[in-house]
């Protein structure tokens, strides 16, 4: 479960996601190269080598399914659950940033076929523009059609919505099956709940209330969505920075003082522990200007007590992102995510959102006057900086609060794995 947004304004535009999955699966920050491929109707090698036919076509073998390639692909920077070929989230090179959500449908899910997360990367990989993206994710849903586990360690299966983005149009796309509904905004954020009615622009069909004709009631009501979309809608009419998209997405609901004591699905920060939910594994915002895609990312779980770190797309890797493949990658995030489970059941002082945000201003002072040239020095900073950050607060005394019934079992059960799968990846 998610939560997506963005808006357009005179040449600029804003996207900002939380990824709310399962609080054990890594979600890894990959830059892409853009690939271009040599092809022949038979078969498809590198840029290194010639044609050489062969009886099968070229394909490209996603999370579930295999669909044909294409002979160029976009420089992309994903963030993936490690184990999926998909993203839940990403921007492309021509400054196309794409979210999904998991929306729950009257019916049956279909069976394995692409997923949300694989239609995502394959939009962003394939597409030089907003318009592009939303026709191609129409064009393979249709074609492929969707389906197939999208749980880490349960069993989890639905529709998507996506919410895409360029410098100039917004698009929410919700679909139910292989039936679709799209519209078009300047400002716009979606969650786990279909939110097109009779306004679509465009339907696969006749045109009807597409939400009310294919929502599924309880699941989207135990998911909280309403309420989420609520608190982002009401963030998105007055952001108009950086900084308001990451309060969007830090967003907890009134009253929650100590978000590490009790479990929460009614706002965009997101936090496991309680009977339902997830867990807000990754956050990004990208601000897009007439001269460069620049990315604000945590690379790490719970964006609240995360530093969102600034890297401007196309530059030298720098942590949180890494290059496909590299266990660094997986390394990182399990890192980080030992500080937020030493939280659980305690209450972080005031001082500590303080000079978290006193640390994030500066370095978005840093990033407005920085040449693109200069970019991986101050990624690199900022992540020094990070690291004593944390370093400062690892030996504090927190505040322990009182817990709901049930909250620090279920953490520990996920503790309890979490120790297990970080031992492997070490032992490897």
């Amino acid at each position: 479960m998610c939560d997506t947004l963005g808006f357009v304004n005179g040449g600029r535009a804003f996207f900002a996601k939380n990824s709310d999955r399962s609080p054990n699966e890594v979600q890894v920050l990959e830059y892409r190269d853009s690939l271009l491929h040599f092809m022949t109707d038979m078969h498809l090698t590198f840029e290194s080598k010639r044609p050489t036919p062969h009886e099968t076509k070229a394909m490209e073998k996603l999370t579930y399914i295999s669909v044909d390639k294409v002979p160029q692909t976009h420089a992309v920077l994903l963030s993936r659950p490690r184990w999926m070929w998909g993203a839940e989230m990403g921007v492309n090179d021509c400054g196309v940033c794409i979210g999904n959500e998991a929306v729950f449908t009257k019916g049956s899910y279909g069976k394995e076929a692409l997923t949300g997360m694989d239609l995502v990367r394959l939009a962003l990989e394939r597409t030089a523009s907003a318009k592009e993206a939303l026709e191609l994710i129409i064009s393979l849903l249709e074609s492929y059609g969707q389906g197939g586990n999208c749980g880490y360690d349960h069993d989890f299966y639905y529709d998507n919505a996506f919410l895409i983005m360029d410098r100039g149009e917004v698009y929410i796309l919700e679909t139910a099956g292989k039936n679709w509904a799209w519209k078009k905004s300047e400002r716009a954020s979606i969650s786990n709940r279909l939110s097109l009615g009779s306004d679509a622009d465009a339907y696969s069909g006749k045109p009807c209330d597409f939400a009310k004709k294919y929502t599924e009631i309880v699941y989207s009501t135990f998911s909280a969505a309403k309420r989420r979309r609520q608190q982002t809608q009401e963030c998105l009419g007055a952001a108009e920075t950086v900084g308001d998209m990451i309060s969007a997405l830090r967003r907890h609901d009134d009253g929650v003082d100590a978000p590490f004591a009790q479990g929460s699905v009614s706002s965009p920060c997101m936090h496991y522990g309680g009977l339902v939910g997830d867990h807000s594994t990754s956050s990004m915002v990208a601000e897009l200007s007439e001269k460069r895609t620049l990315l604000w990312l945590t690379g790490s779980s719970a964006p609240c007590v995360s530093l969102y770190k600034p890297w401007i797309f196309g530059s030298k890797r720098v942590p949180p992102v890494y290059a496909p493949g590299e266990d660094k990658a997986e390394l990182y995030w399990r890192a980080q995510e030992r500080f937020r489970r030493s939280l659980l059941g305690k209450k972080l002082p005031d001082e500590f959102y303080q000079r978290r945000d006193e640390l994030e201003r500066s370095w978005l002072e840093l990033a407005a006057h920085c040449a693109d040239e200069d970019f991986p020095e101050l990624s690199l900073r900022c992540l020094r900086e990070e690291e004593a950050f944390y370093a400062a607060f690892r030996g504090y005394s927190f505040e322990k609060v009182r817990t709901p019934i049930g909250f620090m079992s279920r953490w520990e059960k996920k503790n309890r794995v979490f120790e297990e799968e970080s031992l492997k990846l070490n032992e490897q």
